[in-house]
């Protein structure tokens, strides 16, 4: 595991470091799944795993989620965030 103290820029941007970018595959335009939880902030590739994550995070603090598939997943976050 790799923790790193970062800086937030004036926009709010953070930078991953590049030895974090290569270890988790991720790349300019790749779509990430940012969440908070207990005063933290948690950064996820997003990938066809995601909708087993929300399932899991969900079962994990006891509220019912069902997502069928990613394409449920997009069509929720489209929904939520526009």
């Amino acid at each position: 595991m790799n923790m790193i103290e970062l800086i937030i820029g004036e926009n709010g941007e953070i930078v991953i470091p590049d030895e974090i970018r290569k270890n988790l595959d991720l790349f300019p335009g790749k779509k990430i799944i940012l969440y908070e939880q207990d005063d933290s902030i948690h950064v996820i590739p997003s990938d066809k795993k995601a909708s087993n994550f929300f399932s899991q995070f969900a079962r994990q603090h006891n509220r019912i989620l069902i997502i069928d598939s990613d394409s449920d997943y997009n069509e929720m976050l489209h929904e939520r965030v526009g």
